[in-house]
């Protein structure tokens, strides 16, 4: 981010400090039955999870040619494989044979893919390369049964992935820059394509995919739901928000702002005073930290269930056991703040079907929450 708008920034959240207030918006209303519909669940899954780039691994979990990781994104079984010229390459994880899957689960190292069942195999590039007894194929041309391609690319340190399949080479290249916009460039400007993985955790959550990010787009339940975790660093109710078209910057002061009353601007600095949220919709979430990151995406499973996939980035690896407690540290800061919200979603999911509510509320200082849904309804149900 430019010094320039770090000052800005600095300078609007001194302003509410200093009037006691935050930004706000218009409080709405949010049905339960976007959390329980099975019908508008699958809406979802097709407008967001088949459309949208999502940040499925670190890029630096894949660093040599044959790395790949196999994973399911909403029903659809994906490889992602570091090919021979260092790009990245996704395929749906389907033999084009009899459909097995080329991969389990999880990330493995192979300059090759091998089919399990019948041998046939696959290059890097998603190209058939071999399969025994290839003249029983008459019908089955080679050049008809490479790998069902999705569109993939490299950004601020994340493989991202828009999880459907394409039909020629040319349509699997994705513009991500100008996906990601003008908060992609900030956390360029702060050198993420080089950050690497410290961390890395996955989790199943028995809450729809929508509400992790309600939780983490305000903060008026800080003081009480991180009461005795991190409440005590920042301002009760207190955030400021940009957004380029659906995506979301959210700036949270620390009570560490006030430091800087006292010096010169051009030593202003928004990272050692501040988190400040990313939000790139649909479903993956960058908490700028100054030094490191820590994000995650969230990928629906059911209309009550989702599964949650977490990196912590941090600039280079730690070499001393100094380094690595430091940062290990402010992994269970993060998670043990981050861990209340989780449960407090299932909390909050466990109760829709009850029938108590038939609709939750978002007050004005949660207006990034309604934001989000706004985008939401808008994106499923264009021109209403």
């Amino acid at each position: 981010m430019l010094h320039d708008e770090q000052v800005a920034l600095i300078q609007r959240a001194m302003a509410l400090i200093d009037s006691r207030g935050s930004e706000r918006g218009e409080p709405t209303l949010s049905p339960v039955e976007r959390y329980l519909d099975p019908v508008r669940y699958k809406r979802e899954v097709d407008v967001f999870f088949r459309r949208y780039p999502l940040a499925l691994c670190a890029s630096a979990s894949l660093p040599n040619e044959g790395d790949s990781l196999a994973i399911d994104v909403a029903g659809l079984p994906l490889l992602v494989v570091r090919a021979a010229d260092g790009r990245i390459n996704a395929f749906v994880n389907a033999c084009r044979h009899r459909g097995a899957r080329l991969r389990p689960p999880g990330a493995m190292s192979q300059r090759v893919l091998v089919c399990p069942y019948h041998s046939w195999t696959y290059g890097l590039d998603g190209a058939l390369r071999a399969r025994p007894h290839g003249e029983d194929f008459p019908h089955a041309p080679t050049s008809d049964c490479a790998l069902a391609r999705v569109p993939a690319a490299e950004a601020l340190g994340f493989v991202w992935v828009v999880p459907r399949i394409v039909e020629k080479q040319d349509e699997a290249t994705l513009d991500i820059d100008a996906w990601l916009g003008r908060f992609g460039a900030d956390l360029r400007s702060w050198g993420y394509d080089c950050w690497v993985p410290f961390h890395q955790r996955e989790f199943p959550n028995a809450a729809n995919w929508k509400i992790p990010f309600e939780a983490n787009l305000e903060t008026y339940h800080f003081q009480y739901a991180h009461r005795n975790s991190i409440a005590h660093m920042f301002y009760h109710n207190l955030l400021l928000a940009d957004h380029d078209r659906q995506h979301q910057r959210i700036f949270l002061p620390k009570r560490s702002i006030e430091s800087l009353r006292d010096a010169p601007m051009d030593q202003w600095q928004a990272g050692p005073h501040s988190n400040i949220i990313y939000f790139f919709f649909p479903a993956t979430f960058i908490l700028h930290e100054g030094d490191h990151a820590n994000a995650f995406t969230v990928l629906p499973e059911a209309p009550d269930r989702s599964r949650v996939l977490a990196t912590t980035l941090i600039p280079e690896m730690p070499q001393t056991e100094k380094s690595v407690n430091y940062w290990r540290k402010n992994i269970e800061s993060f998670w043990g703040a981050l861990d209340e919200d989780f449960a407090l979603g299932v909390s909050a999911q466990s109760t829709l079907a009850s029938g108590a509510n038939k609709a939750l509320y978002f007050g004005a200082t949660e207006w990034c929450s309604a934001r989000f849904h706004r985008d939401v309804e808008e994106a499923i149900t264009p021109g209403a």
